[in-house]
């Protein structure tokens, strides 16, 4: 299982066996088509997939019905017949845009998706009842770890599941300095002891570079990586970072 940080933000590409997913994919260089005060966030490059990767894309996975991880600039690349795995909402949007192969993902109900098993489980609050995270595991028992917002700990406690490799986020997010949007460094550790996994591939990266009025009501803070100590779980934070299982 080949697992591709695909670009500065939260777009991952897995792969297996010539099958590959996209997850919460941003393929444009503008994640608000339209001109935005409130929301927008700009870079030279829109990806470091190529062309091909993109028009080979078998399956995609949207974890929240939000902008930066339903976006249809991004999505409107690919078929209409792919297929996609999302929220209930979502399905919603993607049906009236025309996307014809949408399954809505339900908590603790396994997916097949090519040769992977997709184990879907709520995501933690705020993002409870908007969001999900997942467990992606190959025919090899190889197991990724998703969760693009903040982990709910008791679930994961509870179903007791392992995994090879957490695809998390390290940049602490709080809305108007109260209620956490993204976990820090020293939560992604706990998640990642919790899963047993020796490696965090960082989600959600550089939030910093959210622009408009958003900007008023978040309060953002360093990652901290630099506090890590030799030894300590390994951190893949950059564009174009790769993990084979």
């Amino acid at each position: 299982m080949k697992i591709l940080k695909a670009d500065d933000y939260q777009t991952w590409f897995i792969e297996e066996n010539n099958f590959s997913i996209l997850v919460d994919p941003w393929l444009d260089r503008k994640l608000n088509p339209n001109s935005s005060i409130f929301l927008q966030r700009e870079r030279e490059d829109s990806s470091c997939l190529t062309d091909e990767d993109v028009k080979n894309v078998d399956a995609v996975i949207i974890t929240a019905p939000f902008i930066d991880h339903l976006h249809f600039p991004s999505l409107n690349k690919l078929n209409k017949d792919i297929q996609i795995i999302t929220t209930k909402r979502a399905k919603k949007n993607l049906n009236k845009r025309g996307f014809l192969n949408v399954t809505t993902c339900i908590n603790n109900h396994p997916i097949e998706i090519g040769p992977f098993l997709l184990s879907p489980y709520p995501a933690g609050f705020p993002y409870t009842w908007s969001s999900f995270c997942f467990f992606l595991e190959n025919k090899d028992k190889k197991i990724l770890y998703h969760e693009s917002h903040i982990s709910n700990f008791s679930v994961l406690r509870k179903i007791n599941k392992k995994c090879d490799v957490a695809l998390i986020t390290i940049d602490p997010v709080k809305f108007i300095g109260l209620l956490t949007l993204s976990m820090g460094l020293k939560k992604a550790l706990k998640v990642a002891k919790i899963l047993g996994a020796k490696k965090i591939m960082a989600t959600g990266t550089s939030p910093q570079k959210l622009k408009g009025l958003i900007n008023k009501v978040l309060l953002i803070k360093e990652n901290r990586i630099n506090e890590l100590k030799e030894g300590d779980t390994q951190i893949y934070y950059k564009e174009g970072d790769e993990v084979i299982l």
